[in-house]
């Protein structure tokens, strides 16, 4: 026996090398590297590298998604290099499309996908801002706020008042955001773009699905992967403001026009530059660890990663833990497979206002942070001498510039604590009946707890809003109002929420192939879930102490009245029948069929005829390269597809009956006969009109293609999206029987548009090759056959009374509405002869009247586009060579306009100016024709709609390789990035990216978080 056993060590030996792609030679990391018929194993590293133990004769397996796989017998060299063709460029490769997968040359829908070691090349703590500029269709409107989330829009928008929400699949759960997922847990992410791809998902599919699937263990040796950066972040093209002395010209000038007699004096003791006093460098960190490997019967994935960011703004901090363990067992000599996916975050967030962005531009620079008393600066001045301060002799006369407060102070006295825990997971058993029958079972949930504390120090804020008051007069205040929580010493409020979400889902797979040419992939099943179960808890009390270890509404001071309430919401429950059939003919002719039949306990009536609804949806495709016919050498690969499917939006309005009565001179009220007696009355509210789901239509075509040996492949889609039944928020007419706003089912959103993506792969030599991308999609927005005097409603408010939105018939949806500019007022005696507004004065803009009716009112705004994109595009360019790597990703869009409301909205003439509005400003008489002077009014207008085109680098990282240069260390990559380092723009406010709805402020900045540029370093180490 020992003998036997000397023998077969003595022929077992350690066969190394790299595994490379055979099209452009780059190095494969975690290519899957088994002994054949056993499980030992191991997987490439980052650099194509491995090593395995083996005998000779042995049969070694070389596999990865997206090639073919290579089996090869070890002999006599110690020494293999292997070389993996594509599998038709990626073709073959898995993409998930809801209760299945599919490889990528037989999808007939829209779908696309980006694999996780994209999402990580760009390192972010979302996902969304990762993949911008990656993929058709998908337009990413980005926020560097810490903690926030990007704003995702799947080929339009084509609701206008029902939920705009897309659908996550993480693991098979149902999830409304994925920002407690870790970007590096992610093994794919891909998006349902179309109805005949989503329509499995049914009445939440409308505004497109998202499936992220998250890394398991693959067969091999157990790995061990370390990874973390650091980087400091800093505002990216900010606006340049007017200094103290232009500024004192520019207020002085508009008191001069007003008629003033006072004016600031050139000679000031301050010149704040309030951007920089407010804003400061940002960092952020993240480290991860994760741990995976595979046997033959048990798979394994476990990870932990911690990020941390401190915001541009004072103490804006966000903090957030994630754990995750994927793990999978076969029984049964693979019969039953269990397999579970379980997640936990848990956030801690400081947020801090971003009005005090908007505060910051408006505040005049004449104006200190701090006096040299230490008190906040506030916007005084004194009108005896010229001089912005608050102190003066007794017979000076103190005024204020503006009422812009101290955003310094307002970021400092935010003092709000969140705190988040989500869980998240999965459980699922899928037996195979026979080899072509399995059934799984499935339950999914999350479970969110947030707490929120918010600490307002009223007394304090209270002083430093005028820093002529003192402690004294506030106690007197206090003692002399004793119950009114204005003069309290401050208040403390605890808001607590748990919510709940889950899904059972049954489903039967059947997977056969007949006489080796008719594949037949079917799906059948049913889900029964619950969402929207919530329960609040909301406290507030007055005057606790101030020392923040006594924080608790029992210590408030029972002199004030302490609030608490309670909310529980209605669950949302739903039910749903589900089944597909995909049928493969030679690999040339595929056909696909969806159906699922949706049920919602929000739309039940006493009859039940619109609790369920049926989504179809029917597609095609003809890989007519693999017919015999077809002799188009350069030609790899080329498939025709079409596709036709209805998807739903469940997450609708809903009208409420609403009586309105009132006293004294009410309106609903009328008097009376001889005597005029007072007689009560009532008035029907809003019309109550049965309201169901939104019903989105979309067709579908295209093709891909790979051609010149596989080096290039492209994608081509047309898309025309119609959601048939869109609700309106209905402002009654003077003939109707209601008197306040309904909504409705009343119009139809369209949504056109041409997507293409095109890549290219090629190797100049075995030590140096490249890749080249790019992307480019357009989308029409429209809304069309709106039901009579159902169009009209407004939006885009500029909390000024200033509305600049307009929902119409023939127009984007909600487009810009407003006065037209023609030029500026130049003399009085013009505005004497022509149709002006009321109180225009020389120097004010000049409207259009386009009605030639002499007054300038509603009836002469216009229509003037959408803030919503109309194209969008990325750039990519990579480069290898040996062991040095280089990638730059740029991303772009345009055709739409912004709404500088910094700019627009003026509460007074005292606010600060951007530079270059004084330098270009009105001034006199033929001073210029396009900008106004000093006075001016806040009218919304053209004349500060501009163009939102933009193009930003997203990304530029060069990283280098260091290959088995420790023991027991595989790999260690180390790498720079620079992210958002440049952007090209027209648009003279801070950032042409604004997320916001519709009919609210998107397309307007007013409050938006600037964009940020980040330079960070970072180290991956495989183990």
């Amino acid at each position: 026996m020992l003998f036997v056993s000397i023998c077969a060590m003595a022929q077992q030996i350690e066969i190394n090398g790299v595994v490379t792609t055979k099209s452009d030679g780059m190095p494969l990391p975690g290519v899957s590297i088994v002994i054949k018929g056993t499980s030992t194993g191991t997987t490439s590293d980052f650099e194509g590298n491995y090593s395995l133990l083996v005998n000779k004769g042995d049969q070694i397996e070389y596999s990865y998604i997206g090639f073919e796989t290579m089996i090869i017998t070890v002999k006599d060299e110690s020494k293999i290099d292997i070389s993996l063709f594509d599998d038709i460029e990626s073709l073959s490769e898995v993409v998930v499309i809801g209760y299945g997968t599919q490889k990528r040359k037989e999808v007939t829908g829209a779908i696309a996908s980006v694999s996780g070691a994209e999402i990580t090349k760009q390192p972010a703590v979302n996902a969304l801002q990762s993949i911008q500029g990656k993929m058709t269709g998908v337009n990413i409107v980005n926020t560097n706020a810490p903690g926030s989330e990007p704003n995702i829009i799947i080929r339009g928008i084509g609701t206008a008042s029902a939920g705009s929400n897309i659908l996550y699949i993480v693991d098979g759960v149902q999830v409304n955001s994925i920002t407690n997922i870790n970007p590096e847990d992610i093994e794919t992410f891909d998006v349902l773009k179309d109805a005949a791809s989503a329509s499995i998902y049914g009445m939440n599919a409308a505004n497109g699905v998202v499936i992220v699937t998250t890394k398991s263990g693959k067969k091999g040796k157990m790995k061990v992967e370390l990874s973390s950066y650091y980087g400091a972040k800093s505002m990216l093209n900010p606006v340049e403001m007017a200094n103290s002395s232009q500024y004192v010209r520019y207020f002085n000038e508009n008191q001069f026009m007003n008629g003033e007699t006072t004016f600031l004096s050139q000679d000031q003791p301050y010149d704040t530059d309030w951007y920089k006093e407010l804003t400061d460098i940002g960092f952020s960190n993240s480290n991860n660890v994760a741990i995976s490997g595979a046997s033959d019967d048990i798979k394994y994935f476990f990870s932990f990663n911690n990020y941390s960011e401190d915001g541009v703004l004072d103490d804006h901090d966000y903090n957030r833990n994630t754990i995750r363990a994927n793990n999978s067992v076969d029984l049964f000599e693979d019969r039953l497979t269990l397999s579970t996916n379980l997640s936990a975050s848990f956030i801690k967030s400081l947020p801090k206002p971003f009005n005090a962005f908007n505060s910051a531009y408006r505040q005049a620079p004449v104006i200190p942070v701090y006096y040299e008393s230490g008190q906040y600066g506030q916007s005084y001045w004194n009108q005896t001498t010229g001089i912005a301060t608050y102190l003066g002799a007794n017979t000076d006369v103190i005024g204020s510039l503006n009422s812009v407060g101290n955003p310094i102070a307002a970021v400092e006295y935010t003092n709000q604590v969140n705190n988040t825990t989500d869980l998240q997971g999965s459980f699922q058993a899928d037996f195979n009946i026979t080899d072509y029958l399995k059934a799984s079972g499935r339950y999914t949930g999350t479970k969110s707890y947030s707490k929120s504390r918010s600490f307002n120090d009223t007394r304090a804020l209270w002083l430093i809003s005028d820093p002529t008051r003192t402690d004294e007069e506030f106690q007197i205040n206090q003692d002399n109002n004793p119950e009114v929580t204005t003069y309290a010493n401050n208040s403390l409020s605890y808001t607590s929420s748990e919510s709940y979400r889950y899904n059972l889902e049954g489903f039967l797979t059947f997977d056969k192939t007949f006489n080796s040419v008719h594949n037949v992939n079917a799906v059948a099943g049913f889900s029964r879930g619950q969402r929207n179960d919530v329960f609040t808890m909301y406290a507030l009390g007055y005057g606790v102490p101030s020392q923040e270890n006594y924080w608790s509404i029992n210590f408030a001071d029972d002199g004030y009245e302490k609030v608490v309430s309670q909310f529980y919401s209605t669950p949302t429950r739903e039910q749903s029948y589900f089944g597909r059939v995909m049928y493969n003919y030679d690999g040339k002719y595929f056909l696909q069929a969806n159906i699922r039949r949706d049920g919602t306990s929000n739309f039940k009536n006493d009859s039940n005829e619109d609790y369920f609804d049926n989504f179809p949806a029917l597609s095609a495709g003809w890989t007519i390269s693999n017919e015999d016919f077809f002799n188009v050498s350069f030609i790899n690969f080329l498939k025709l597809k079409a596709g036709w499917g209805q998807v739903g939006n469940s997450r609708v309005p809903f009208n409420q009956t609403t009586i309105t009565t009132g006293t004294g001179s009410s309106s609903v009220n009328y008097v009376f006969g001889a005597n005029q007696d007072l007689v009560f009355g009532a008035a029907y509210g809003a019309g109550i009109l049965p309201i169901s789901w939104e019903i989105t239509e979309e067709l579908n075509a295209g093709f891909n293609l790979t051609a010149f040996d596989n080096k290039l492949s492209a994608e081509f889609n047309y898309y025309d999206r119609n959601t048939k039944n869109a609700i309106l928020l209905v402002t009654p007419v003077y003939t109707t029987e209601g008197s306040g706003s309904f909504y409705d089912h009343g119009a139809e959103v369209t949504n056109k548009g041409i997507e293409i993506d095109l890549k290219w792969r090629d190797y100049i030599t075995d030590d140096l090759s490249y890749n080249v991308g790019a992307i480019f999609s357009t989308n029409k927005n429209n809304v069309e056959n709106v039901k009579s005097a159902y169009d009209g409603q407004v939006g885009g408010s500029l909390s000024n009374g200033q509305i600049t939105k307009r929902l119409e018939e023939g127009q984007p949806l909600y487009s810009w509405w407003m006065y037209d500019v023609e030029g500026v007022w130049q003399t009085q005696e013009e505005i004497d002869n022509g149709a002006s507004i009321s109180g225009a004065l020389p120097g004010h803009l000049k409207y259009s009247d386009l009605n030639d009716d002499g007054v300038i009112d509603d009836k002469d705004k216009k229509f003037f586009g959408s803030y919503l994109p109309t194209y969008s595009y990325g750039l990519t360019l990579g480069l290898n060579y040996k062991n040095l790597d280089l990638i730059i990703e740029g991303y772009g869009a345009g055709g739409n306009k912004i709404y500088n409301g910094l700019k627009g909205t003026r509460i007074n003439g005292g606010e600060n100016i951007a530079e270059d509005v004084f330098n270009y400003r009105w001034t006199g008489e033929g001073s210029t024709n396009t900008n106004p002077g000093a006075n001016r009014d806040s009218y919304a207008s053209s004349y500060y709609l501009e163009d939102g085109d933009y193009f930003r680098i997203n990304n530029i990282t060069l990283g280098y390789t260091l290959k088995n240069v420790l023991q027991g260390v595989s790999s260690i990559r180390l790498y720079a990035t620079a992210q958002n380092p440049f952007m090209f723009t027209k648009y003279s406010g801070f950032t042409p990216e604004i997320i916001g709805s519709s009919a609210g402020t998107g397309g307007i900045e007013l409050s938006a978080y600037p964009t940020l540029k980040t330079f960070l370093f970072g180290v991956n180490i495989e183990l």
